[in-house]
C-alpha cells in the first residue's frame, strides 16, 4: 500500500509569488508548519492508502473520466483559514480563476476512484492551496486578523493537466513523487 492524492500543481510562477506571501508570514510569532514551496498544489481528491496493483486500472478509469475537460486558466486570490479565525488548523490561498476547472476535475476523479473503494467526500469542493498548519493557537490572532487585509493575486497560469502523487511521511515533512500526470486535451 501506499499513501496517494490526486492534484493539481501550480505554475513556477505562482509558486514563488506563493513564496512570498509565506515568507512575510513567517514573521509572526505564531507556531505553524509551512508548506515547502515545491509542494504547493491543490488537492483534487486524498487517497491516502492505495493498493499499487490497482492502479493501472485506476489511470484508465480516471483518464476516461476527465476526458471531456478542456485545459483552463488558474489564478489564486486572498488567504484565509479553516475551519475558523478563533482556532484555525490550515492557512489557505484562494482560487480566483479556474475555481469551476477545479471542482469538474475533482467530481470527475471522484467519481473515477469511487469503484476501488474511495468513497465520495461528504463536503462540497472547497478549492484552495495550504501553504501552512497551525500548530498552536497562542499568538493566533494577530495573524488571522491580518490574513483578510493581505492583497493578494497572482498570475494566471494554464491548467492542462493534473498528477496523482505517492506521498511519504518523513519528520521534515512530506516528500511527493508524481506516479502518473494527467494531460487534458483540448
Amino acid at each position: 500500500m501506499i499513501r496517494a492524492f490526486v492534484a493539481v500543481n501550480i505554475s513556477d510562477d505562482q509558486r514563488a509569488e506563493v513564496g512570498k506571501v509565506i515568507g512575510k508570514l513567517r514573521d509572526y510569532d505564531v507556531r505553524i508548519k509551512w508548506v515547502e514551496v515545491s509542494n504547493l498544489h491543490v488537492t483534487l481528491k486524498f487517497l491516502g492508502d492505495t493498493d499499487e496493483k490497482a492502479l493501472p486500472d485506476m489511470y484508465a478509469a480516471i483518464a476516461d473520466a476527465v476526458s471531456g475537460i478542456q485545459p483552463f486558466d488558474l489564478s489564486l486570490r486572498n488567504l484565509g483559514c479553516f475551519p475558523n479565525v478563533q482556532r484555525p488548523r490550515v492557512i489557505w490561498v484562494g482560487i480566483d480563476d479556474g475555481y469551476d476547472g477545479l471542482r469538474d476535475l475533482s467530481r470527475d476523479v471522484e467519481r473515477a476512484v469511487e469503484p476501488f473503494g474511495f468513497a465520495p467526500e461528504k463536503r462540497k469542493f472547497s478549492g484552495h492551496l495550504t501553504i501552512g498548519r497551525v500548530k498552536d493557537n497562542r499568538n493566533v490572532e494577530t495573524l488571522t486578523r491580518d490574513l483578510s487585509k493581505i492583497d493578494f493575486a497572482s498570475s494566471s497560469a494554464k491548467v492542462s493537466g493534473f498528477v496523482l502523487h505517492q506521498s511519504v511521511l518523513r519528520p521534515q515533512g512530506p516528500v511527493y513523487t508524481p506516479l502518473k500526470i494527467f494531460e487534458l486535451t483540448p
